[in-house]
């Protein structure tokens, strides 16, 4: 028999035996069960890698299969290629320059004003902004468009016109038998100096002396010479000189009072000649009486405007002896002029008054002419018709583009209506000339295809209120003028922003200066601008707009700001050309 101790010892080592079994068994199932395990989830990692690139494929397609379905196939971008074309690109850009002109009519002023604004591309033919076109509206200045236009188109920018030396008489031994006429067909520009050419044409065909009379013919226009007459105007927006076939220095004349040491004051006028008379008086006891100062011009926004003077206090006012030059006609149609009062001790005063029969002032200047010449004079002077058979002894011709150009650059309403004048009788004789010179430009209009529906002109200047417009019509002219043989000239004949005419203080250090050409058109409660600009890239583009209502300084502005926006129109800057159309 096994003792008490044996027993205990075997019991412990069958005990540690057994648990050092079933601890193996538990770390061999562990390990198997951690086997089986890492071996699952690599099998679910691969099988979840494997869907994700499904689902991530699928996806992929599903969006594109989308986006195809949104867009056509020429207009899907990939993110690494550029589909952009030229045409889109230049769409993009026109639809942004139609953007910042409408950006430029949302301001609060323009929600009382009616407008017009057309925008047109000469090289690609067509509109590319467009408001208000058809809407009639007060054009101020830019009337003189129509005419200068309607002008070149009927007669040619060559156009001469002529003042004509004539006579009924004949020539011998030195000796002119008979009447000298002087005969006007509209050229507002005649100087003293160029009657001086004439008097000498004459003495190199042997005239040395004239036995007759020299006669002013003034009959090429009708017999109504103030334009508020024959525009129908309620008022007389500006004191214009008589709109005569024959007149010299603009029918103004000009009054030199001078004095030196004592009483008397020496007075002169230019021009001078026997169809002008002087009366002075001096009246030094009496005090100097409160005058009101005379209407001086100026330029506002470039336009000429007549503008009244506010009279100045001085102190010195008193020790000054008033100077008031005033002038009536005489039975035989002289002009006397009357001088009241003296300027200080050496100093002089000058004025200047309009012609109130300037084909007599010119038949006497041209009297003071042939005697500076040396050829005596025999007669009278007076005022008349040609008779058909008379023979032409010389003439002083001015191309009528000479009288365009400063009608246009400057605006100068004096000569735009000769223009409309010289059109009118050119076309249908000295009745009506005004009226049968709108016909011509609405039959130009009608002729060319441009609408000119309620369109409707009195004058040549603009100064009319009832004169009516659409910036339509604008810009056809505009279009038509710049596809004619003489557009280039008309264009020239524009304004340059930045450099000179109306446009001389506008737009500078843009690109617009000395590349924009435009007539411009001021009223009290009217503003237009329209002529021509290039692009940066050497686009054509035509451009008209006309605003009317109380913020003239305002649309000036706009103005500018449109022009300024065309000029930087466009990409890449190309070499500019001195031609405005071509």
């Amino acid at each position: 028999m096994m003792s008490l101790r044996s027993m205990l010892r075997y019991t412990r080592a069958q005990h540690s035996t057994n648990h050092a079994v079933l601890c193996s068994a538990a770390i061999v199932s562990v390990a198997v069960f951690l086997v089986a395990g890492w071996t699952l989830g690599k099998s679910f990692q691969r099988f979840s890698t494997t869907e994700h690139d499904a689902q991530q494929s699928t996806s992929l397609v599903l969006s594109e299969a989308a986006l195809a379905r949104r867009a056509p196939s020429n207009s899907i971008h990939h993110p690494y290629v550029d589909n952009s074309t030229p045409a889109n690109t230049a769409k993009a850009r026109y639809d942004g320059l139609v953007e910042q002109i409408q950006q430029l009519l949302t301001s609060p002023p323009l929600r009382r004003t009616r407008f017009g604004l057309v925008v047109y591309s000469l090289d690609r033919d067509t509109t590319l902004f467009s408001r208000g076109a058809q809407e009639l509206l007060v054009p101020a200045s830019l009337t003189k468009l129509y005419y200068t236009a309607a002008a070149y188109a009927t007669m040619g920018p060559t156009y001469p016109v002529r003042t004509v030396l004539a006579t009924d008489g004949a020539i011998h031994n030195g000796t002119l038998t008979g009447n000298l006429y002087i005969i006007g067909h509209g050229d507002c520009l005649l100087t003293v100096s160029e009657l001086e050419v004439l008097a000498e044409k004459l003495r190199a065909l042997g005239v040395r002396r004239v036995r007759g009379s020299i006669i002013a013919d003034a009959s090429y226009f009708d017999p109504i010479t103030d334009r508020q007459e024959y525009s129908g105007d309620a008022e007389r927006m500006e004191n214009l000189p008589l709109i005569t076939a024959l007149g010299l220095e603009g029918n103004r004349i000009t009054v030199l009072i001078s004095r030196a040491a004592g009483n008397r004051a020496r007075v002169q006028t230019f021009p001078a000649g026997s169809g002008i008379s002087v009366q002075w008086s001096a009246i030094p006891s009496l005090p100097s009486p409160k005058m009101r100062r005379p209407s001086r011009k100026r330029q506002r926004y470039g336009d000429l405007l007549v503008m009244r003077q506010k009279p100045r206090r001085s102190r010195r006012t008193a020790a000054i002896q008033p100077v008031r030059v005033t002038s009536t006609l005489t039975d035989g149609g002289v002009q006397r002029i009357h001088v009241l009062g003296m300027p200080r001790t050496q100093s002089s005063v000058s004025v200047t008054v309009t012609m109130l029969n300037p084909p007599l002032v010119v038949a006497g200047a041209f009297e003071r002419c042939l005697t500076a010449s040396g050829i005596a004079f025999d007669g009278r002077v007076t005022t008349g018709a040609t008779p058909s058979t008379v023979t032409e002894l010389a003439a002083w011709e001015r191309p009528i583009s000479a009288l365009v150009e400063q009608c246009n650059k400057n605006s100068d309403n004096f000569i735009a209506e000769h223009v409309m004048k010289i059109l009118g009788a050119y076309c249908c004789g000295n009745t009506q000339c005004n009226v049968h010179a709108y016909r011509t430009v609405a039959q130009l209009l009608d002729t060319i295809g441009v609408p000119s529906d309620g369109c409707v002109l009195y004058d040549g200047s603009g100064l009319s209120r009832r004169n009516r417009v659409t910036v339509t019509s604008l810009i056809g002219l505009l279009r038509y003028s710049a596809r004619q043989p003489w557009g280039e000239q008309f264009f020239n004949s524009l304004a340059v922003a930045g450099q000179e005419g109306t446009l001389l203080r506008r737009m500078r250090r843009t690109p617009a200066e000395n590349n924009l050409r435009a007539k411009t058109g001021t009223h009290r409660n009217v503003s237009g601008l329209a002529g021509i600009v290039r692009s940066t890239d050497g686009e054509r583009l035509l451009f008209a707009a006309l605003w009317n209502g109380n913020s003239v300084g305002f649309y000036k502005s706009l103005e500018n700001s449109l022009g300024e926006l065309l000029a930087g129109f466009g990409g890449e800057s190309l070499p500019t050309t001195d031609s405005p159309i071509r």
